[in-house]
């Protein structure tokens, strides 16, 4: 016969198995759910990118990829960075709603890496957190989006074969 504490232990060490297998399956559900709206999320742009980089490749000419950006000022554009059969570097501006692309050389303008500079150069920036070409008063821009040594987030917006300054929008 067993005693009352041999029962007590038995059932502890139940519990104990339960108890382990009930973390490790919610551990495993919130991986799934995390995974789940992560794969929903970025699943506009991930079609977006496919559908733009296919325009680009049938109407521009595109042969290589190498960027996918988004921009979102009075309209939202989606530009696809790569290089032509010429083998030269180009930006295909696709806007969201259909209508014209338009395809620049990147060798006629600033490349994002010299509008971040720019800005740099110019603004108290703490950290960059997009760059991005588009269309603003029909000219092909590229926006900077920063966040001051304030910390409030400011926007630039610099013309893509100047680089003057467009728009700034500071401190929001």
């Amino acid at each position: 016969m067993q005693s009352r504490r041999d029962v007590q232990r038995q059932k502890s060490r139940v519990s104990g198995k339960q108890v382990l297998i009930r973390s490790l399956m919610t551990v495993l559900v919130l991986i799934l759910v995390a995974w789940g709206s992560f794969a929903i999320e970025t699943q506009p742009k991930t079609s977006a990118q496919r559908q733009a980089v296919s325009l680009a490749k049938k109407y521009a000419d595109l042969r290589s990829f190498d960027h996918f950006y988004v921009y979102n000022r009075d309209h939202t554009y989606y530009t696809v960075s790569g290089q032509n059969r010429q083998h030269q570097p180009i930006l295909v501006i696709v806007p969201q709603t259909g209508g014209k692309l338009r395809v620049v050389k990147q060798a006629s303008g600033l490349t994002s890496q010299q509008a971040v500079a720019k800005v740099r150069a110019d603004r108290a920036v703490k950290r960059v957190l997009k760059v991005a070409p588009g269309i603003f008063n029909d000219r092909v821009v590229w926006e900077v989006t920063y966040k001051n040594a304030q910390g409030a987030l400011c926007y630039d917006l610099l013309s893509f074969k100047t680089g003057h300054y467009v728009q700034r929008i500071n401190n929001l």
